[in-house]
């Protein structure tokens, strides 16, 4: 059980270090906290944090035999890779249009 919540935290925590190399520097950890705010008071309770945690675990045990797998830890990062990727598109998508909107005025 102490493994499951360290992997979860690591998780977590790349998510964020992640978010201050990203183009609009810590927006995605401003979504990732608001997710776990389920109260919206803008404190995270242990309450909260476990039960967003929780629930990734779950996610993230795809087999539901109660564990995960070396095998289901990589296929998350991998759906986090392609989810960034895909991020990374669009946001080069709308920078051309908003480039492109500026060429013509």
């Amino acid at each position: 059980m102490q493994l499951i919540l360290v992997v979860c935290m690591a998780l977590s925590l790349s998510l964020f270090a992640h978010d201050k190399d990203a183009p609009g520097k810590g927006m995605m950890a401003g979504e990732h906290f608001k997710k776990m705010d389920t109260d919206g008071d803008k404190k995270i309770s242990k309450e909260e944090w476990q039960k967003f945690h929780d629930g990734m675990f779950q996610e993230m045990d795809k087999d539901a035999d109660g564990s995960i797998s070396a095998d289901e830890l990589k296929e998350k990062r991998m759906d986090q890779k392609d989810k960034m990727k895909e991020k990374a598109k669009e946001n080069k998508k709308q920078g051309k249009k908003k480039n492109q909107a500026a060429d013509t005025e």
